[in-house]
């Protein structure tokens, strides 16, 4: 395993005991997308879970950059320039660790935080750039929603933001063992444990994943009413079920 991957098992994990005890908070994840640079085969993901009101974790999980380069990341409140957060030239509000990729050109940063910091406005977007030339601009992930997709997604924003379910996966169990949600909703599986295991049902088929690792995840989206059951095939006994309602 590279040292990488092994870093980014470490940051997830971290992210899941770290929120032991507090209020559950959904994860919420935002990818970065291409800022026309030569460098096209960029790609990354943020994604930010906030602990508690003064606590918040925001990890940046990076690809496809120049190997071995430093880099910065920041925070950035909207601008005024456009509607679109990642073209709108706002200023920085809050800064990641300075990094350096590795020789595969991958990276995994932590920044911890007040959530106050980012809120909002505050925290419209996160843009990666070249430590040696802020302006050379690799990636950007955009946070804000703007207005116009803020008008377009007004009937389903809450209905999204309640139609996610998480259930952990620890050494031989499924936490929650029973679970009640809506068609509809989709259930995230993290495992949480230390041996490998899947997620797989013969009432529903299309549940069946791949083999998970610690700090690896699976979801589903659940569209039929009915209890079903779903299971880990290496450990005798390990199983669990979920009941899906109508609306």
């Amino acid at each position: 395993m590279s040292r990488f991957l092994r870093l980014s098992s470490v940051l997830a994990s971290a992210l899941l005991l770290s929120s032991a005890g507090a209020v559950a908070t959904p994860t919420m994840s935002f990818p970065f997308k291409l800022q026309g640079t030569p460098i096209s085969s960029a790609s990354g993901q943020l994604t930010v879970r906030t602990l508690s009101p003064t606590s918040s974790v925001s990890v940046l999980t990076l690809r496809g950059l120049t190997p071995s380069t430093p880099y910065v990341a920041h925070y950035h409140a909207l601008g005024a320039a456009s509607s679109d957060p990642c073209a709108s030239s706002g200023p920085i509000t809050l800064g990641f660790p300075p990094f350096k990729t590795n020789a595969q050109g991958q990276a995994t940063v932590l920044l911890r935080a007040d959530p106050a910091r980012i809120s909002g406005t505050l925290g419209a977007y996160v843009n990666v750039h070249t430590a040696v030339n802020l302006a050379v601009v690799p990636l950007c992930a955009s946070v804000l929603k703007t207005e116009r997709a803020q008008t377009a997604q007004s009937t389903t924003t809450a209905a999204s933001t309640a139609l996610q379910q998480t259930v952990k996966i620890g050494d031989n169990l499924f936490m929650p063992a029973a679970l009640t949600v809506v068609a509809g909703t989709t259930v995230t599986w993290i495992h949480t444990g230390k041996v490998t295991h899947n997620v797989l049902s013969v009432d529903l088929p299309g549940i069946r994943s791949a083999d998970l690792h610690p700090g690896e995840r699976y979801s589903y989206t659940f569209k039929t009413p009915g209890i079903f059951t779903y299971y880990c095939s290496y450990h005798e006994g390990m199983s669990a079920t979920i009941t899906v309602t109508n609306r």
